[in-house]
Protein backbone atom coordinates (compact mmCIF):
# COMPACT_ATOMS: atom_id res chain seq x y z
CA UNK A 1 0.00 0.00 0.00
CA UNK A 2 2.78 2.43 0.93
CA UNK A 3 4.96 1.54 -2.04
CA UNK A 4 2.08 1.98 -4.48
CA UNK A 5 1.78 5.55 -3.23
CA UNK A 6 5.44 6.44 -3.74
CA UNK A 7 7.00 5.62 -0.37
CA UNK A 8 10.31 3.77 0.02
CA UNK A 9 9.84 0.74 2.27
CA UNK A 10 12.82 -1.29 3.46
CA UNK A 11 11.80 -4.70 4.78
CA UNK A 12 13.64 -6.54 7.53
CA UNK A 13 12.14 -9.99 7.86
CA UNK A 14 12.91 -12.98 10.07
CA UNK A 15 11.05 -16.28 10.17
CA UNK A 16 10.14 -18.04 13.41
CA UNK A 17 10.41 -21.35 11.56
CA UNK A 18 14.19 -20.80 11.54
CA UNK A 19 14.38 -21.22 15.31
CA UNK A 20 16.40 -24.25 16.41
CA UNK A 21 14.07 -25.68 19.03
CA UNK A 22 16.61 -28.20 20.30
CA UNK A 23 18.16 -25.66 22.67
CA UNK A 24 15.02 -24.45 24.43
CA UNK A 25 16.90 -22.68 27.25
CA UNK A 26 19.01 -20.63 24.85
CA UNK A 27 15.87 -19.76 22.86
CA UNK A 28 14.17 -18.56 26.04
CA UNK A 29 17.11 -16.34 27.00
CA UNK A 30 17.45 -14.84 23.53
CA UNK A 31 13.73 -14.10 23.39
CA UNK A 32 14.09 -11.78 26.39
CA UNK A 33 16.67 -9.47 24.78
CA UNK A 34 18.46 -10.32 21.54
CA UNK A 35 21.73 -8.39 21.34
CA UNK A 36 22.51 -9.85 17.91
CA UNK A 37 19.29 -8.43 16.45
CA UNK A 38 19.96 -5.14 18.25
CA UNK A 39 23.22 -4.79 16.33
CA UNK A 40 21.74 -5.99 13.04
CA UNK A 41 18.99 -3.38 13.18
CA UNK A 42 21.51 -0.67 14.05
CA UNK A 43 23.61 -1.68 11.03
CA UNK A 44 20.56 -1.68 8.74
CA UNK A 45 19.57 1.78 9.93
CA UNK A 46 23.11 3.04 9.44
CA UNK A 47 23.06 1.78 5.86
CA UNK A 48 19.56 2.91 4.85
CA UNK A 49 18.80 5.93 7.09
CA UNK A 50 15.01 5.50 7.32
CA UNK A 51 12.69 8.14 8.75
CA UNK A 52 10.81 5.67 10.91
CA UNK A 53 10.91 2.07 12.13
CA UNK A 54 7.46 0.47 12.00
CA UNK A 55 7.34 -2.94 13.63
CA UNK A 56 4.58 -5.45 12.97
CA UNK A 57 5.93 -8.33 15.09
CA UNK A 58 9.04 -8.54 17.24
CA UNK A 59 8.30 -11.86 18.99
CA UNK A 60 10.27 -13.99 19.66
CA UNK A 61 13.38 -13.48 17.50
CA UNK A 62 13.71 -9.70 17.27
CA UNK A 63 12.73 -8.89 20.89
CA UNK A 64 12.15 -5.37 22.27
CA UNK A 65 15.87 -4.70 21.77
CA UNK A 66 15.22 -3.49 18.21
CA UNK A 67 13.33 -0.44 19.47
CA UNK A 68 16.33 0.68 21.52
CA UNK A 69 18.52 0.02 18.47
CA UNK A 70 16.43 2.44 16.42
CA UNK A 71 16.31 5.11 19.12
CA UNK A 72 20.08 4.89 19.59
CA UNK A 73 20.33 5.85 15.91
CA UNK A 74 17.86 8.73 16.22
CA UNK A 75 15.03 6.98 14.35
CA UNK A 76 11.36 7.26 15.40
CA UNK A 77 9.55 4.03 16.25
CA UNK A 78 6.01 2.70 15.93
CA UNK A 79 4.65 -0.69 17.00
CA UNK A 80 1.47 -2.10 15.45
CA UNK A 81 -0.46 -4.11 18.06
CA UNK A 82 -2.58 -6.94 16.64
CA UNK A 83 -2.62 -9.28 19.64
CA UNK A 84 -2.24 -9.11 23.42
CA UNK A 85 1.40 -10.18 23.78
CA UNK A 86 2.27 -6.99 25.67
CA UNK A 87 -0.16 -7.88 28.47
CA UNK A 88 -0.69 -11.66 28.13
CA UNK A 89 1.82 -14.51 27.91
CA UNK A 90 -0.35 -16.48 25.47
CA UNK A 91 -1.17 -13.37 23.47
CA UNK A 92 -4.89 -14.12 23.26
CA UNK A 93 -6.41 -13.50 26.72
CA UNK A 94 -7.96 -16.97 26.56
CA UNK A 95 -7.40 -19.82 29.02
CA UNK A 96 -9.22 -23.04 29.93
CA UNK A 97 -11.93 -22.40 27.35
CA UNK A 98 -12.80 -18.88 28.50
CA UNK A 99 -11.71 -15.27 28.24
CA UNK A 100 -9.03 -14.54 30.84
CA UNK A 101 -7.69 -11.12 31.84
CA UNK A 102 -5.89 -12.27 34.99
CA UNK A 103 -2.56 -10.83 33.81
CA UNK A 104 -3.85 -7.44 32.68
CA UNK A 105 -2.28 -4.91 35.02
CA UNK A 106 -0.52 -7.64 37.03
CA UNK A 107 2.76 -7.84 35.10
CA UNK A 108 2.01 -11.33 33.78
CA UNK A 109 2.74 -13.43 36.88
CA UNK A 110 -0.45 -15.53 36.57
CA UNK A 111 0.70 -16.43 33.05
CA UNK A 112 3.72 -18.22 34.49
CA UNK A 113 1.66 -20.03 37.11
CA UNK A 114 -0.82 -21.26 34.51
CA UNK A 115 1.87 -22.03 31.88
CA UNK A 116 -0.10 -19.99 29.38
CA UNK A 117 2.39 -20.15 26.51
CA UNK A 118 2.74 -23.63 25.01
CA UNK A 119 1.83 -25.11 28.42
CA UNK A 120 5.43 -24.46 29.50
CA UNK A 121 6.77 -22.76 32.64
CA UNK A 122 10.00 -21.93 30.83
CA UNK A 123 8.47 -20.47 27.68
CA UNK A 124 5.79 -18.58 29.61
CA UNK A 125 8.47 -17.19 31.92
CA UNK A 126 10.57 -15.98 28.97
CA UNK A 127 7.66 -13.85 27.68
CA UNK A 128 6.86 -12.42 31.10
CA UNK A 129 10.53 -11.69 31.74
CA UNK A 130 10.96 -10.08 28.33
CA UNK A 131 8.05 -7.73 29.02
CA UNK A 132 9.32 -7.04 32.55
CA UNK A 133 12.87 -6.34 31.36
CA UNK A 134 11.61 -3.99 28.65
CA UNK A 135 9.45 -2.23 31.22
CA UNK A 136 12.41 -1.91 33.60
CA UNK A 137 14.61 -0.45 30.84
CA UNK A 138 11.87 1.98 29.84
CA UNK A 139 11.56 0.43 26.37
CA UNK A 140 7.77 0.63 26.29
CA UNK A 141 7.73 4.29 27.35
CA UNK A 142 10.98 5.74 26.00
CA UNK A 143 11.98 3.63 22.97
CA UNK A 144 8.56 3.20 21.36
CA UNK A 145 7.20 6.56 20.26
CA UNK A 146 3.72 5.36 19.36
CA UNK A 147 1.47 2.30 19.27
CA UNK A 148 -1.09 1.51 16.57
CA UNK A 149 -3.92 -0.62 17.95
CA UNK A 150 -6.02 -2.52 15.45
CA UNK A 151 -9.24 -1.65 17.32
CA UNK A 152 -10.61 0.46 20.16
CA UNK A 153 -10.96 -2.70 22.22
CA UNK A 154 -7.25 -3.46 21.94
CA UNK A 155 -6.42 0.13 22.90
CA UNK A 156 -8.66 -0.06 25.97
CA UNK A 157 -7.03 -3.28 27.14
CA UNK A 158 -3.53 -1.86 26.64
CA UNK A 159 -4.50 1.13 28.75
CA UNK A 160 -5.81 -1.21 31.46
CA UNK A 161 -2.44 -2.95 31.24
CA UNK A 162 -0.57 0.25 32.04
CA UNK A 163 0.14 1.76 28.61
CA UNK A 164 -0.53 5.46 28.03
CA UNK A 165 -3.67 6.23 26.05
CA UNK A 166 -1.97 9.31 24.60
CA UNK A 167 0.59 7.11 22.83
CA UNK A 168 -1.97 4.77 21.21
CA UNK A 169 -3.84 5.42 17.96
CA UNK A 170 -6.46 3.15 16.46
CA UNK A 171 -6.22 2.11 12.81
CA UNK A 172 -8.28 -0.84 11.54
CA UNK A 173 -6.85 -3.24 8.99
CA UNK A 174 -7.97 -2.88 5.39
CA UNK A 175 -8.15 -4.92 2.22
CA UNK A 176 -7.83 -3.93 -1.43
CA UNK A 177 -11.19 -3.64 -3.15
CA UNK A 178 -11.85 -6.52 -5.56
CA UNK A 179 -15.49 -5.62 -6.10
CA UNK A 180 -18.74 -6.89 -4.65
CA UNK A 181 -19.82 -10.51 -4.98
CA UNK A 182 -23.32 -11.78 -5.65
CA UNK A 183 -23.79 -14.40 -2.91
CA UNK A 184 -25.04 -16.87 -5.51
CA UNK A 185 -23.30 -19.92 -4.02
CA UNK A 186 -25.94 -20.55 -1.37
CA UNK A 187 -23.39 -21.65 1.25
CA UNK A 188 -21.91 -20.33 4.50
CA UNK A 189 -18.15 -20.04 4.93
CA UNK A 190 -15.68 -19.96 7.81
CA UNK A 191 -12.23 -18.42 7.27
CA UNK A 192 -9.48 -18.55 9.88
CA UNK A 193 -7.27 -20.64 12.12
CA UNK A 194 -8.72 -23.87 13.42
CA UNK A 195 -8.30 -23.42 17.18
CA UNK A 196 -10.48 -23.68 20.25
CA UNK A 197 -10.66 -19.94 20.91
CA UNK A 198 -11.84 -19.37 17.33
CA UNK A 199 -15.06 -21.22 18.17
CA UNK A 200 -14.50 -24.14 15.78
CA UNK A 201 -16.09 -26.71 18.11
CA UNK A 202 -19.19 -24.53 18.46
CA UNK A 203 -19.32 -24.13 14.68
CA UNK A 204 -19.20 -27.89 14.07
CA UNK A 205 -21.81 -28.57 16.76
CA UNK A 206 -24.13 -25.99 15.21
CA UNK A 207 -23.87 -27.60 11.77
CA UNK A 208 -25.07 -30.90 13.14
CA UNK A 209 -28.34 -29.02 13.62
CA UNK A 210 -28.25 -26.87 10.45
CA UNK A 211 -27.63 -29.91 8.23
CA UNK A 212 -28.40 -29.60 4.54
CA UNK A 213 -30.32 -26.33 4.94
CA UNK A 214 -27.08 -24.40 4.45
CA UNK A 215 -23.85 -26.09 3.27
CA UNK A 216 -20.70 -24.97 5.10
CA UNK A 217 -17.23 -24.49 3.64
CA UNK A 218 -14.28 -24.24 6.08
CA UNK A 219 -11.08 -22.49 4.99
CA UNK A 220 -7.97 -22.53 7.18
CA UNK A 221 -5.58 -24.71 9.12
CA UNK A 222 -4.39 -25.23 12.67
CA UNK A 223 -4.39 -27.54 15.70
CA UNK A 224 -8.02 -28.66 15.22
CA UNK A 225 -7.57 -29.55 11.56
CA UNK A 226 -8.04 -33.27 12.19
CA UNK A 227 -11.26 -32.58 14.10
CA UNK A 228 -12.59 -30.54 11.18
CA UNK A 229 -11.58 -33.22 8.67
CA UNK A 230 -13.39 -35.88 10.69
CA UNK A 231 -16.53 -33.73 10.90
CA UNK A 232 -16.45 -33.14 7.14
CA UNK A 233 -16.29 -36.91 6.61
CA UNK A 234 -19.25 -37.51 8.93
CA UNK A 235 -21.38 -34.59 7.73
CA UNK A 236 -21.69 -34.28 3.93
CA UNK A 237 -22.82 -30.65 4.26
CA UNK A 238 -19.43 -29.60 5.67
CA UNK A 239 -16.60 -29.21 3.17
CA UNK A 240 -13.05 -28.68 4.43
CA UNK A 241 -11.00 -26.69 1.91
CA UNK A 242 -7.77 -26.21 3.88
CA UNK A 243 -5.61 -23.12 3.43
CA UNK A 244 -6.32 -20.80 0.52
CA UNK A 245 -4.73 -17.65 -0.90
CA UNK A 246 -6.32 -14.27 -0.22
CA UNK A 247 -7.60 -14.12 -3.79
CA UNK A 248 -9.24 -17.53 -3.40
CA UNK A 249 -10.72 -16.56 -0.03
CA UNK A 250 -12.28 -13.43 -1.54
CA UNK A 251 -13.70 -15.48 -4.41
CA UNK A 252 -15.41 -17.85 -1.96
CA UNK A 253 -16.62 -14.95 0.17
CA UNK A 254 -18.12 -13.25 -2.87
CA UNK A 255 -20.23 -16.31 -3.65
CA UNK A 256 -21.09 -17.10 -0.01
CA UNK A 257 -24.49 -16.44 1.48
CA UNK A 258 -22.85 -15.51 4.79
CA UNK A 259 -19.60 -15.63 6.77
CA UNK A 260 -19.64 -17.37 10.14
CA UNK A 261 -17.33 -15.75 12.72
CA UNK A 262 -17.68 -17.83 15.91
CA UNK A 263 -14.60 -16.60 17.84
CA UNK A 264 -15.02 -16.93 21.60
CA UNK A 265 -11.93 -14.94 22.63
CA UNK A 266 -11.51 -11.18 22.53
CA UNK A 267 -10.63 -11.19 18.87
CA UNK A 268 -8.61 -7.98 18.35
CA UNK A 269 -9.98 -7.47 14.85
CA UNK A 270 -11.99 -9.59 12.45
CA UNK A 271 -9.99 -9.42 9.22
CA UNK A 272 -12.21 -12.02 7.58
CA UNK A 273 -15.18 -9.81 8.45
CA UNK A 274 -13.62 -6.96 6.46
CA UNK A 275 -12.93 -9.39 3.61
CA UNK A 276 -16.59 -10.44 3.71
CA UNK A 277 -17.84 -6.85 3.85
CA UNK A 278 -15.69 -5.97 0.84
CA UNK A 279 -17.65 -8.56 -1.15
CA UNK A 280 -20.99 -7.45 0.33
CA UNK A 281 -21.36 -10.64 2.37
CA UNK A 282 -23.14 -10.42 5.76
CA UNK A 283 -21.63 -11.94 8.91
CA UNK A 284 -23.01 -14.01 11.78
CA UNK A 285 -20.61 -13.45 14.68
CA UNK A 286 -20.28 -14.50 18.31
CA UNK A 287 -21.24 -11.82 20.81
CA UNK A 288 -17.92 -10.66 22.24
CA UNK A 289 -17.09 -7.13 23.32
CA UNK A 290 -14.86 -6.30 20.38
CA UNK A 291 -17.11 -7.81 17.70
CA UNK A 292 -19.99 -5.57 18.68
CA UNK A 293 -18.01 -2.72 17.15
CA UNK A 294 -17.76 -4.50 13.79
CA UNK A 295 -21.21 -6.06 13.38
CA UNK A 296 -24.34 -3.94 13.05
CA UNK A 297 -26.95 -6.46 14.17
CA UNK A 298 -29.83 -6.75 11.70
CA UNK A 299 -27.91 -4.48 9.32
CA UNK A 300 -24.57 -6.03 8.31
CA UNK A 301 -25.19 -9.36 10.04
CA UNK A 302 -26.43 -11.09 13.16
CA UNK A 303 -24.99 -11.73 16.63
CA UNK A 304 -25.30 -15.03 18.48
CA UNK A 305 -24.40 -15.95 22.06
CA UNK A 306 -20.73 -16.95 22.12
CA UNK A 307 -20.28 -20.69 22.55
CA UNK A 308 -24.01 -21.42 22.04
CA UNK A 309 -24.35 -23.80 19.08
CA UNK A 310 -28.16 -23.80 19.33
CA UNK A 311 -28.29 -20.02 18.98
CA UNK A 312 -25.81 -20.09 16.09
CA UNK A 313 -27.83 -22.75 14.26
CA UNK A 314 -31.03 -20.75 14.76
CA UNK A 315 -29.43 -17.53 13.45
CA UNK A 316 -28.03 -19.29 10.36
CA UNK A 317 -31.37 -20.84 9.46
CA UNK A 318 -33.36 -17.66 10.05
CA UNK A 319 -31.05 -15.54 7.89
CA UNK A 320 -30.90 -18.14 5.11
CA UNK A 321 -34.70 -18.17 4.98
CA UNK A 322 -35.07 -14.38 4.74
CA UNK A 323 -34.01 -13.33 1.24
CA UNK A 324 -35.19 -9.76 1.80
CA UNK A 325 -32.96 -9.38 4.83
CA UNK A 326 -30.04 -10.99 3.01
CA UNK A 327 -30.34 -8.52 0.14
CA UNK A 328 -30.49 -5.55 2.50
CA UNK A 329 -27.53 -6.86 4.51
CA UNK A 330 -25.43 -7.31 1.38
CA UNK A 331 -25.91 -3.63 0.55
CA UNK A 332 -25.14 -2.52 4.11
CA UNK A 333 -22.07 -4.77 4.39
CA UNK A 334 -20.58 -3.38 1.19
CA UNK A 335 -21.33 0.16 2.35
CA UNK A 336 -19.68 -0.54 5.73
CA UNK A 337 -16.52 -1.66 3.94
CA UNK A 338 -16.37 1.46 1.77
CA UNK A 339 -17.01 3.77 4.72
CA UNK A 340 -14.65 2.18 7.26
CA UNK A 341 -12.17 -0.31 5.81
CA UNK A 342 -11.11 0.73 2.32
CA UNK A 343 -7.42 0.91 1.47
CA UNK A 344 -7.62 4.67 0.83
CA UNK A 345 -8.97 5.24 4.34
CA UNK A 346 -6.31 2.96 5.81
CA UNK A 347 -3.58 4.85 3.99
CA UNK A 348 -4.85 8.24 5.13
CA UNK A 349 -4.98 7.11 8.76
CA UNK A 350 -1.54 5.50 8.56
CA UNK A 351 0.04 8.67 7.17
CA UNK A 352 -1.71 10.78 9.77
CA UNK A 353 -0.13 8.65 12.52
CA UNK A 354 3.34 8.50 10.99
CA UNK A 355 3.44 12.24 10.29
CA UNK A 356 2.34 12.92 13.88
CA UNK A 357 5.14 10.73 15.24
CA UNK A 358 7.76 12.33 13.02
CA UNK A 359 6.63 15.86 13.86
CA UNK A 360 6.66 15.08 17.58
CA UNK A 361 10.22 13.72 17.44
Amino acid sequence: MLRSRGHDVIEYLVDNRDIDRKDIISIGLRSIWNTDQYQRVRNLIRETRPDILKVDNYFPILTPSIFEAAKSMGVSTVLSVRNYRLICASGNLFRAGRICIDCVGKKGLPGIRHRCYHNSYLQSSSIVLSNAYARLRGTWTESIDHYIAVSEGVKNLLVRGGFSADKISVKPNSISDTGAGDGSGGFAVYVGRLTEEKGILTLLAAWRKVGDRVPLKIIGGGPLEDVVKKASEQLPDIEFLGRKSLAEVCEYLGRAMMLIFPSEWLEPFGRSIVEAYSKGTPVIAADTELMRDMIESQETGLIFKAGDDDDLAEKVQSLAADTTMLTRMRERARSRYLQNYSEDLCYSKMMEILEYVLAKN
